[in-house]
């Protein structure tokens, strides 16, 4: 199974893909959950990463058992 092409992703990109405010996206920058590189001084987001992050939080939603009303 081939991985889903690289590419990099501007803060923009990963406030508008994951529909979160920019403090919650610095939260998983400081956090470390998702790792900025710096290339020629720009801040830049590898696509893999943040497609492992998303995972990742679908994995813990789908193990959460549903809540009684």
């Amino acid at each position: 199974m081939a991985s889903p092409a690289r590419r990099l992703l501007q803060r923009s990109d990963l406030i508008e893909l994951l529909q979160l405010p920019d403090p919650k996206v610095q939260w998983l920058i400081d956090t470390h959950q998702i790792r900025p590189l710096r290339l020629c001084g720009e801040e830049r987001f590898d696509s893999r990463e943040l497609d492992q992050l998303i995972e990742t939080y679908k994995q813990i939603a789908n193990r959460k058992e549903p809540r009684d009303n």
